[in-house]
């Protein structure tokens, strides 16, 4: 089958890093795969070929610009005919620029649209009715957690739906964590987008400053970028800790550094499915979540893997990290559990799941 994947760019995402391992998949199982992206970033690893929509945005972005887009979009999908088009794009577009793809660029194919957030939840409270419309001639809606799935019943038809979690290639991973790294001390890690709406990293930079950690020698790594940078290096400078806090730009192996930490911690306040929990855990590294309302939970075994905490609460989260990087024997004990624990999310997992789909 000719298979057709959209995501936003094939870079520093966590839905932008499914749909490269998607593309993966998808040409593992035989088919042909083309990728079609809104932003000209591509820094993860991918196959098929690529039709770069971003480079055309970069050059010119008028009103003009982005009808000519939409037209080059359309015309890519009917030169193709494909056979199936997987939308890994976020919900969260102009309601314009939606009716625009889902009514006239998706027209008369069929579509599966992955919803990669728990914040669609929150679109579909608001716009329930928008968004059923937008999303009424999918072939199939993908949730990547039991979380989103269980909610998005009361609003689609149960059979439209289906689940597909996250997944990550252990060996492919392995291999790149393996690689030689050396930072001089030990840290704590977190990775991802300096977004405080969604990841919440203030509170982990408190929780931190709390549990004095740093007075072991123990520093917190802050792996990504974002336009909150800033706030957090004031937060830092207020707590007097800035020396302890180390920001490191987003890379293509990011899993070195989940290698060589003590633990990963994900303190958002909403997810789909972290990518980074069980990227982390494949590498070995036990991780510190919180809660959130889907994702985490369908990943960490409290006291197997890593810790689960059921609060925002600053003291409970400090004493978390206190109780992860200080009690004799407990990092060694998640970590022999890490690797056993993702098995289910396996790539070939989660390739037969995609086989199913596209062959039912």
């Amino acid at each position: 089958m000719k298979i057709c994947i959209v995501a936003t760019s094939l870079g520093q995402g966590g839905a932008e890093r499914v749909a490269a391992m998607q593309s993966i998949m998808l040409t593992e199982l035989g088919h042909e795969v083309h990728v079609i992206l809104m932003s000209n970033i591509i820094t993860f690893e991918y196959k098929g070929t690529v039709f770069n929509l971003g480079k055309l945005k970069e050059k010119s972005d008028s009103i003009i610009d982005k009808i000519e887009r939409i037209l080059l979009f359309r015309k890519y999908l009917r030169d193709n005919k494909f056979n199936f088009i997987i939308d890994n794009r976020g919900r969260n577009n102009g309601v314009l620029h939606e009716i625009g793809v889902s009514k006239f660029v998706y027209r008369n194919f069929k579509i599966i649209y992955v919803i990669h957030s728990a914040s669609f939840k929150q679109e579909m409270l608001k716009n329930g009715c928008q968004n059923n419309w937008l999303l009424k001639d999918a072939f199939k809606i993908i949730t990547v957690s039991d979380g989103i799935l269980i909610f998005l019943k009361q609003y689609f038809d149960e059979n439209k739906l289906a689940c597909i979690q996250n997944t990550v290639d252990i060996e492919s991973i392995s291999f790149k964590a393996n690689q030689e790294f050396n930072l001089p001390y030990r840290y704590i890690l977190f990775c991802g987008r300096f977004d405080e709406a969604s990841k919440n990293i203030k509170l982990l930079i408190k929780a931190y400053n709390k549990s004095k950690l740093y007075l072991k020698g123990i520093k917190l790594v802050l792996l990504g970028e974002g336009e909150h940078k800033q706030e957090y290096e004031e937060l830092a400078k207020d707590f007097k800790i800035t020396e302890y806090i180390v920001y490191e730009p987003f890379t293509k192996n990011p899993f070195v550094y989940m290698k060589n930490a003590m633990f990963t911690v994900l303190t958002s306040r909403f997810e789909g499915f972290p990518l980074v929990l069980i990227e982390s855990l494949a590498c070995g590294t036990p991780v510190l979540a919180i809660n959130c309302e889907t994702g985490p939970s369908e990943i960490i075994e409290n006291n197997v893997n890593g810790i689960l905490l059921e609060t925002y609460n600053v003291k409970v989260l400090s004493n978390a990290l206190k109780k992860m990087a200080l009690e004799e024997g407990l990092l060694s004990l998640y970590s022999g559990n890490a690797i056993a624990s993702i098995q289910k999310f396996t790539k070939q997992s989660i390739k037969e799941k995609w086989k199913l789909i596209l062959e039912s």
